[in-house]
């Protein structure tokens, strides 16, 4: 069985090709910048060039391939690159798929993607879902939390180097997982026929909130943080203006 896995040099996608290696799969990556992806080289995976901005490079990634595993996703603030990456490519992608016979398309989403229309990105991610479903392709959806190795980025680092975390003023708790499960729990649904067309949803054994985060960052960091608090109102009405433009 060979993969073609996009998105491998991120948090999750590089796990992915770690477990796949492990396993003994034939392992290809789709990326725009070998230089940035030369430690998956390393590592005994193949690299060819492709872009979702670009759906001419797609169709020669998949031959000879058997399974897509998509672990590509735009950051939620990158509304210049979501419909023409998130949603254009990820339509050709689904029809080049398609066209090349492919047995198996794994694509990541996001947990109750279809209670936050009014963001993007998790617009965009259920459009797929739904596009995905009807293509008569054999897939595997997992909806996903958010990931323990975010958290360093988001809350630590800042700490640190005493920058301001921003949060909303709502108490919302996440179940983080790591993204080495989540991969293992991709690969292993390769290996079972009763995953296909089926929809998973992932999460760890607990929820957080933001403040119980940074309560543990400034034990571990010997240091307070610095807190913005803004109102859930304006982040979603900053993202739908940006959106309409």
């Amino acid at each position: 069985m060979s993969l073609l896995i996009i998105g491998g040099t991120g948090t999750l996608g590089r796990q992915v090709v770690l477990q796949a290696l492990t396993k003994g799969y034939s392992v290809r990556c789709m990326v725009r910048n070998f230089r940035k992806a030369n430690f998956l080289k390393e590592w005994g995976v193949e690299l060819v060039y492709g872009d979702l901005a670009r759906p001419e490079t797609i169709p020669p990634c998949l031959k000879g391939i058997t399974v897509v595993i998509d672990a590509s996703t735009s950051r939620a603030n990158e509304l210049d690159s979501l419909k023409k990456v998130d949603w254009d490519g990820k339509l050709y992608l689904i029809e080049a798929a398609k066209a090349a016979y492919i047995k198996r398309f794994v694509f990541f989403s996001a947990q109750n993607v279809e209670q936050f229309e009014n963001i993007p990105l998790m617009k965009l991610k259920y459009g797929i879902e739904n596009k995905l479903k009807k293509s008569n392709l054999s897939y595997t959806i997992f909806r996903l939390t958010g990931f323990y190795q975010g958290l360093i980025e988001q809350y630590a680092i800042p700490i640190l180097e005493n920058f301001p975390i921003l949060v909303t003023n709502e108490n919302t708790y996440i179940s983080y997982m790591d993204t080495q499960d989540i991969a293992k729990f991709c690969l292993r649904a390769l290996q079972i026929p009763q995953t296909t067309n089926q929809t998973f949803f992932l999460s760890g054994s607990r929820g957080w909130v933001s403040s119980e985060i940074i309560t543990l960052c400034e034990q571990l960091a010997g240091q307070q943080a610095k807190v913005q608090r803004i109102p859930l109102f304006v982040l979603k009405f900053v993202s739908n203006f940006f959106w309409v433009l």
